[in-house]
C-alpha cells in the first residue's frame, strides 16, 4: 500500500521546549555539532547540475537498462527484453511503500519524518532480511520515472519530509536517477537518500554522482564464506570497500544544518549479528584506516532471526547399516544466527571502532535526546 501522510499543520503543547503551536516548522537549534561539519544552508546537489549534464546522465541512465551494469552481478542483459538477477525490467520500478518514515536514525528522520521509497526486489539474498517481504518477494506497483518524482514532490509539499530516502535501490538506479530529475524540475528541494547494502558498481555510483546528497550505506559482514552463506554473494566485502570509498569521494563526512537535520555526507550502518563480531572488527578497522576517522557510523543492535533463518527443514541422509538406508531428521536452517545478539559482541565492536579512532557515533546525546549527533 502506498501512503503519504498529512502531517504539515501539526499542533504541538507550548510545554516542549522545541515545538510550538501553529503550523509545524524547524526551529533554530545549535546542538554543539562541530563546525567542520556544520553548514549554515545546504543546496541539494542535483540543484547544481546544468542542462548538459542532466541531458548526459539521462542518455546513460538509458544506456545502463540497455546492458545491465549496475552491480557486481553484472547481468548484461537488455532489461526492455528480460530481466537479471533483481528480476525488473527498464520502464518501470516496482515499489512497496511509499510515506513519511520514523524508523531511521533521529538525524535523517528529524521533526517530521523520511521520505522513504521502499522499493521491490534486491541484488542480493540475504537470508535474514528484515524486509524479507519486500526484497524477496517483490510485492508493490510498478511505477514510472515520472510517476515516482510526482511522489517525491507529494512527500515535499504534503508530508513536509526532510529529505526523500530511497530504500534498497540498488536494481533501478536508472529509474532513480530519471525520477529525480523530473522531480527537479517539478520543484522538489529537499535532499536525496540513497539506502543501500553498498553491493552496487562503480558505473552505477558514477550516475548518481551529483544526484545523491546523503549515501545510507550498509556494511554488512567481511569474510567472503559469510557473505556468500548469508548474502549469497562471496564477492560482497570487496565490493562494499570499493563502493563506499567511492560514495565517501562524492560526498565526504556527514554534516547538519543547526537544527541537527543531516544534509549530506556518507552514515555508514553496520548490524552486528550473533557470532560476528570479529567480522565487524575488521569492518571497523578498515574504516578507521581507509576511509575517514570523521566518517558517521551507526553500529545497530537490532538484529533478530527473520526470513529463512531458524526455519525447520528435513534433510534426508544416506547412513551405511547393514544394508544401507536412510535417516531423516529435521533441522534448524542458519542455526549459527538463530538468536539475538548479546551485550558483549556488541561492545567488542564498539570498542574496536573506538580502538580505529572512529569517534562520530549514531547514539543516544545525555543533554538532548531529540537528535543523535
Amino acid at each position: 500500500m502506498i501512503l503519504v501522510a498529512r502531517s504539515s499543520q501539526s499542533v504541538f503543547s507550548k510545554s516542549s521546549p522545541f515545538l510550538f503551536r501553529g503550523p509545524a516548522r524547524v526551529p533554530r537549534r545549535f546542538l554543539g555539532i562541530p563546525s567542520a561539519f556544520l553548514l549554515d544552508d545546504y543546496l541539494p546537489r542535483y540543484q547544481l547540475l546544468t542542462s548538459v549534464d542532466s541531458a548526459k546522465k539521462r542518455s546513460h541512465a538509458y544506456a545502463h537498462l540497455r546492458e545491465c551494469n549496475l552491480c557486481p552481478r553484472k547481468c548484461g542483459v537488455n532489461r526492455y527484453e528480460t530481466t537479471g538477477m533483481c528480476m525488473i525490467g527498464a520502464e518501470t520500478a516496482k515499489v512497496n511503500v511509499i510515506a513519511p518514515h520514523r524508523g531511521e536514525e533521529p538525524c535523517i528522520q528529524g521533526f517530521h519524518g523520511s521520505g522513504s521509497v521502499f522499493f521491490s526486489g534486491c541484488n542480493l539474498r540475504c537470508v535474514f532480511c528484515q524486509n524479507h517481504d519486500i526484497s524477496h518477494k517483490r510485492n508493490g506497483f510498478d511505477l514510472t520515472p515520472e510517476e515516482l518524482a510526482e511522489w517525491y514532490i507529494k512527500l515535499q509539499q504534503i508530508g513536509n519530509v526532510h529529505n526523500i530516502n530511497l530504500v534498497t535501490p540498488e536494481h533501478v538506479v536508472p529509474q532513480v536517477a530519471l525520477s529525480i530529475l523530473t522531480a527537479r524540475d517539478m520543484g522538489l528541494r529537499v535532499p536525496i537518500i540513497y539506502n543501500t547494502s553498498s553491493f552496487d558498481s562503480l558505473e552505477s555510483l558514477k550516475l548518481l554522482d551529483g544526484l545523491v546528497d546523503i549515501y545510507l550505506a550498509d556494511f554488512k559482514v567481511w569474510n567472503s564464506s559469510t557473505s556468500k552463506r548469508l548474502l549469497k554473494a562471496e564477492d560482497y566485502a570487496p565490493t562494499a570497500m570499493e563502493s563506499i570509498k567511492e560514495m565517501h569521494r562524492q560526498v565526504g563526512d556527514l554534516s547538519f544544518t543547526s537544527d541537527g537535520i543531516a544534509k549530506r555526507g556518507v552514515l555508514l550502518r553496520h548490524l552486528v549479528m550473533p557470532g560476528k563480531e570479529d567480522e565487524g572488527k575488521e569492518i571497523m578497522r578498515w574504516l578507521g584506516e581507509n576511509l575517514s576517522k570523521d566518517l558517521y557510523v551507526h553500529i545497530m543492535e537490532q538484529y533478530h532471526p527473520d526470513a529463512h533463518v531458524g526455519k525447520k527443514r528435513r534433510v534426508t541422509r544416506r547412513v551405511r547399516k547393514g544394508n544401507g538406508g536412510e535417516d531423516t531428521r529435521e533441522e534448524t536452517r542458519y542455526g549459527e544466527i538463530n538468536r539475538a545478539v548479546r551485550d558483549e559482541e556488541l561492545s567488542s565492536v564498539r570498542d574496536a571502532a573506538v580502538k580505529a579512532g572512529l569517534w562520530r557515533f549514531c547514539e543516544p546525546n545525555e543533554n538532548n535526546s531529540a537528535f543523535h549527533l
